[in-house]
């Protein structure tokens, strides 16, 4: 069994074998073991990935043999995956949706954004930023809302953050203390975590279906938002609009609020709204609302918004 987590280190080799599960997905798609890739140099390329990096990764995996393909002077659109690399894959897959790993993994993560966050002055973050920050995966692969809801109540019951916490749900507006503060200085960042802040290019969503991305901006092109979801944000634009006058918000910057407001229509607009785009707008929304003096108006609307996020 391989000890991924010395094994993914580097971006590169965490790259690699999301790689190499998004192959084995195409080829299962085919019901044999070949895999037509184009769309994958495709999704790199729109996403700012040099096709040249994305072949690189694509010869370390024929390197390992859990690959094969006749190699060529430009671009490769068959590949065929090896019993060697379906095992390969097959054991990634294992290590990453091991329920005691991935719940341990939430906690440290959890823990270390609101570091973060505490380190830039966010006391209480809404917990919905956590999804939408890099450390919101597990080895590329999304934390659940179970998962996020278990970590912020074991968190709160070790007295490492405080907050109240929905009914059943996660702590809202958690907030790290000095005791959290102490455990994350005193310790090594755990090897889930750091693997987190590496970034990976390419992540796989929880329903299996593929997704590259570049840096932190977690783009979920392959998932599609119904039309309630897109109507809610549009209604957080347009009360964002409408309350404008009235939020307290200091005047210079009044023009981000409009700026937000205008980017999220236009985004709800689009033939297939990003939610993480949306999920980046609203929060960056609700970084700005805290800056306003009207605490009813403010409270309301960014009821709204998180109303909005959980529906994302």
């Amino acid at each position: 069994m391989v000890n991924f987590e010395a094994e993914v280190r580097s971006p590169s080799a965490l790259r690699q074998f999301l790689l190499l599960l998004n192959i084995k997905q195409l080829a299962d798609e085919n019901r044999h073991r070949s895999a037509e890739i184009t769309g994958l140099y495709e999704e790199a390329e729109k996403f700012g990935l040099d096709w040249r990096a994305f072949h690189g990764d694509l010869e370390a995996l024929l390197d390992k043999e859990w690959i094969f393909y006749e190699k060529a002077s430009g671009r490769t659109n068959d590949v065929t995956i090896t019993h060697q690399g379906v095992d390969a894959a097959d054991d990634f897959r294992s290590f990453i949706t091991d329920p005691r790993k991935r719940n341990m993994a939430a906690r440290d993560a959890v823990l270390q954004w609101l570091y973060d966050e505490h380190l830039h002055g966010r006391s209480s973050p809404n917990i919905a930023r956590f999804t939408i920050s890099k450390y919101g995966k597990f080895y590329g692969d999304d934390f659940t809302e179970t998962e996020i809801s278990q970590a912020t109540r074991f968190l709160r019951e070790r007295q490492f953050i405080r907050g109240k916490a929905a009914m059943g749900g996660a702590v809202i507006r958690p907030e790290i203390t000095a005791l959290g503060i102490q455990k994350i200085e005193d310790q090594d960042m755990p090897p889930a975590v750091a693997a987190s802040e590496r970034a990976p290019v390419i992540h796989i969503n929880n329903s299996g279906s593929m997704n590259l991305t570049t840096g932190g901006s977690n783009v979920s092109q392959s998932i599609t938002l119904t039309s309630n979801q897109v109507d809610d944000v549009r209604k957080v634009a347009a009360a964002l609009r409408e309350m404008l006058p009235i939020l307290g918000i200091p005047a210079e910057r009044q023009a981000e609020v409009v700026e937000v407001a205008t980017e999220l229509e236009q985004e709800t607009n689009a033939p297939a709204p990003a939610p993480s785009r949306l999920k980046s707008l609203l929060t960056r929304m609700m970084e700005v609302l805290a800056l306003g003096t009207a605490e009813n108006a403010v409270e309301a609307l960014n009821g709204l918004a998180e109303k909005a996020l959980e529906s994302l």
